[in-house]
């Protein structure tokens, strides 16, 4: 039999674990968010707002595909995961093993002199399989669980003058959720198992805009903003796990303002600073399980051309945590805890059409101690990404 204070966080886990792993990057440095998007700015640290290099650069500033022409964009990311947990007590040790596949895709067309159209498939993952149950209740499956989302943005830029470029976006999404291994009080107080609804499916709409200026050919501007993407209910999961939010689980609203810098020939220095708003955000912001924190993410990037064939890169991102020690039992399934990550590049043209892009990022570890109502509850996630591209320019 639990005491109180087990069963409290038992409810906890049982609130917020769906949402911690529900996440499209549950792994990244910045919530539900990669470091990078596509494969070129994957290796400069995710910096993009003012320096557009591939058609996945819509996610970060949708102006930045009117500097890009005709092309197609294929890249993959490989994230090996491993979370080393304790929940309730240091001494129930929590141990789970991952590798998380998201592939993504941009086409961009120049439909005009001034005029581009293009799309952006993004995705990611989320996976978390402990291997065994998280409590000791007779009849519970092992804790594990797993989502897929998918994003799509049509994107439109228009370029009023040579140096100046407005774009904008939708944002299309899809979720599909799997949850199982839950344990939570029963009729007489007591743990017992609770069912699995399997997969569901849930849809989502948003929007972004931004604004790329280049006053001269050493400076580039970029400011751009996305809204909330408003996500439908997660059948099943809407009535237990998810009751708290309605089932929902929206993607938070976030701006940012960046600068790309070309001090020398074949040299560029980029700048970001993203603000990412989560106390905004339906099932993410509620206090008593997640509560995730606002964040405040900086972008270093630099880039080489070193002759016409070979490109390298290399970047830095770091950001306020969003998880903080007195929510580690909501988040135990969801590690992706680090706000610090280190990353290198490279590209090379195999003509002037067809280029190849490699990016490795190594998030620095973290470890976070539960207080207050998490604690014994602590959370250490060790992992890298490996991302990889394919471009061809009409």
């Amino acid at each position: 039999m639990m005491n109180s204070i087990q069963r409290q966080r038992t409810v906890f886990l049982l609130s917020g674990i769906a949402l911690a792993i529900s996440t499209p990057n549950a792994f990244a440095t910045d919530g539900i968010y990669f470091t990078g998007n596509g494969a070129i700015s994957s290796g400069m640290g995710g910096a993009a707002i003012a320096l557009p290099q591939d058609v996945a650069s819509a996610v970060d500033n949708p102006a930045g595909l009117a500097e890009l022409g005709a092309r197609v964009d294929f890249y993959g990311t490989l994230i090996p995961l491993t979370a080393d947990s304790t929940f309730g007590s240091t001494g129930n040790h929590l141990f789970s093993s991952r590798v998380i596949v998201s592939p993504g895709l941009g086409l961009n067309y120049q439909i005009a002199p001034q005029w581009t159209f293009g799309v952006a498939v993004t995705g990611a993952g989320a996976s978390s399989n402990y291997g065994r149950p998280v409590l000791p209740v007779p009849g519970a499956g092992d804790a594990k669980a797993s989502l897929i989302v998918v994003n799509t943005s049509p994107t439109i830029t228009y370029k009023p003058l040579p140096s100046l470029s407005i774009g904008a976006s939708l944002v299309i999404g899809v979720e599909q959720f799997r949850l199982g291994g839950l344990v939570a009080p029963g009729p007489d107080g007591a743990l017992e198992p609770v069912s699995s609804h399997g997969n569901e499916y849930a849809t989502g709409i948003g929007a972004g805009m931004g604004v790329l200026w280049t006053p001269t050919s050493l400076v580039s501007l970029g400011i751009s903003y996305f809204t909330k993407t408003w996500f439908t209910a997660l059948p099943g999961y809407k009535d237990d796990v998810l009751s708290p939010s309605g089932g929902r689980t929206d993607s938070p609203s976030r701006y940012g303002i960046g600068v790309a810098i070309r001090p020398l020939r074949g040299l560029t220095i980029a700048l970001d600073y993203l603000r990412i708003e989560w106390s905004g955000a339906a099932g993410y912001n509620t206090p008593t399980t997640w509560g995730y924190s606002d964040q405040n993410v900086g972008r270093v990037g630099v880039s080489y051309d070193v002759n016409g064939k070979w490109t390298l890169r290399a970047g830095y991102s770091f950001a306020n945590n969003n998880i903080d020690s007195n929510h580690t039992v909501a988040n135990v399934y969801g590690p992706g805890i680090s706000p610090r990550a280190v990353t290198v590049g490279a590209t090379y043209a195999i003509d002037r059409n067809n280029l190849i892009t490699a990016a490795f990022e190594y998030d620095i570890p973290t470890t976070i101690v539960g207080t207050g109502p998490s604690l014994g509850t602590n959370i250490r996630a060790t992992y890298q990404v490996y991302t990889a591209g394919y471009t061809h320019r009409f």
